[in-house]
């Protein structure tokens, strides 16, 4: 759907389109507190604890593969950040290029799962932290989280980076102090045995951290295609990669301090359990708004995801509709057990972002990129990307291992099991790039991107 981005209004009034090039405007820096705001939150603190609590590492392996997972999963949130400023695209119409525009439709449709799920934890997160400091119902509580959510989400970009700039600040201070009580108060060994050893949990640990992370990466240009078009890409790739991984780092090792205190049923209760009451009252306000701070990012850009899926609805319905349903899904994972859901979506999500993930490196950056298709071409429908993300989950399925199915490879050998996101990434990228290589040369990538950055009102459909 087209829009007229000199309408004067406070809402983002750019879709799926192009960003003009003379529409551009900020620095790179805001890329590093949109980011370090992003991940300095209650869900990286949950996914933290889940590493003592549940797969039971002891504290110092459990911090070190929070590390890992972190700094690379990161590094693709940066690297993908990069050609925001170079196209003033969406993630998604990018990767038209290596996977075709009807090939793209799966990745689009997950990008939307991905956005809905990640409304689905942080509502239940927020709804936890209601209960704490309010009392009111579960449905009341999750009226108050739909409502703030996607308020910011359908005022757009700029709204976006202001609350992520701000809370980025204010919750610094915040898990400042929870630091000092969590790391403090923790215990060296887990609460928990590794259920499959500990070589096992560890790799785990790195999976589920990794993937909790490439949900950003599949949108990653989406905050970054603003910036005007002469930005570094070095400093885009710090900026973007370095505030995801040092918020990352630092409270995902909270997380995984707080969860040698017991188990993740409740995981404000692991909160405000450590904190004195008045200070542990604060300290859940700014934890409620940390998830606020998440759950805009997933919806703004699930809405995006859907746009480019080809409905043609004004940008602010599609977020509507898409916080909407996480609402209602909200409303059954609330009353489940947090922490198996949380492991199982986690890991969901990963076995499908790290081929693509792979797929767009060796498009982009590796000997793919000068097999990469104009995204625009309405007759390229179909590229090798699908083809080899299929492949990818064809050799991941038997080292799925979760509650909603476990793979033979995995039920026989659960230490092999968290080694399914790293085997998908390296089949999808050495398929894609050994397919391309065989077809004749494409124009070069940088005689392509001319005329998307130059194009002030492009159409996507």
């Amino acid at each position: 759907m087209r829009a007229d981005p000199e309408r004067p209004s406070p809402i983002e009034q750019l879709g799926a389109e192009p960003v003009p090039t003379d529409h551009r405007h900020g620095r790179p820096w805001s890329l590093f507190t949109l980011w370090f705001g992003a991940n300095v939150q209650f869900a990286t603190l949950s996914v933290g604890a889940l590493a003592t609590s549940v797969f039971g590492l002891d504290l110092l392996p459990a911090v070190l593969a929070t590390v890992i997972g972190t700094v690379l999963s990161s590094a693709l949130v940066g690297l993908f950040s990069t050609r925001g400023p170079l196209t003033g695209v969406l993630q998604l119409i990018q990767s038209r290029g290596p996977f075709g525009r009807l090939g793209n439709l799966p990745s689009a449709a997950f990008t939307v799962v991905n956005g809905v799920g990640w409304c689905v934890v942080d509502s239940v997160l927020g709804i936890f932290i209601l209960r704490d400091l309010t009392g009111m119902g579960f449905g009341v509580a999750l009226a108050v989280m739909a409502v703030a959510q996607m308020g910011v989400a359908v005022v757009g970009y700029r709204l976006i980076h202001t609350v992520e700039r701000v809370l980025a600040v204010l919750l610094v201070v915040v898990f400042a102090v929870m630091s000092v009580y969590g790391f403090g108060d923790a215990e060296v060994a887990a609460p928990v045995a590794p259920a499959d050893g500990s070589t096992a949990s560890f790799l785990l640990v790195v999976a589920v951290t990794a993937a909790r992370v490439l949900g950003w990466s599949a949108y990653a240009s989406d905050y970054s295609r603003y910036l005007p078009a002469t930005s570094r890409p070095r400093r885009v790739f710090l900026a973007a990669g370095g505030g995801s991984a040092l918020a990352g780092m630092w409270i995902g090792s909270l997380g995984a301090a707080l969860g040698t205190a017991g188990a993740l049923d409740d995981p404000s209760g692991l909160v405000s359990g450590l904190l004195p009451h008045t200070v542990g009252t604060v300290v859940l306000f700014f934890l409620l708004l940390s998830t606020l701070a998440s759950t805009v990012i997933d919806l703004y850009s699930g809405a995006m995801a859907a746009l480019v899926a080809g409905f043609t609805i004004p940008r602010w319905v599609s977020v509507l509709v898409v916080g909407s349903l996480g609402t209602v899904l909200a409303w059954y994972a609330g009353h489940g057990d947090f922490a198996t859901h949380l492991n199982d979506f986690l890991l969901m999500t990963g076995y499908w972002l790290a081929p693509w993930a792979a797929v767009m490196i060796a498009a982009y950056w590796g000997r793919g990129r000068r097999a990469v298709a104009d995204p625009y071409n309405p007759g390229h429908r179909f590229g090798w990307g699908l083809p080899c993300v299929a492949l990818a989950l064809a050799v991941e399925t038997p080292f799925m291992n979760q509650s909603l199915y476990t793979g033979p490879l995995a039920s026989a050998h659960p230490g092999l099991g968290a080694l399914g996101l790293f085997v998908g990434f390296a089949v999808a990228g050495t398929a894609y790039t050994v397919l391309t290589a065989l077809r004749s040369t494409a124009p070069t990538e940088a005689s392509r991107e001319l005329p998307v950055v130059s194009d002030k009102l492009r159409s996507t459909r």
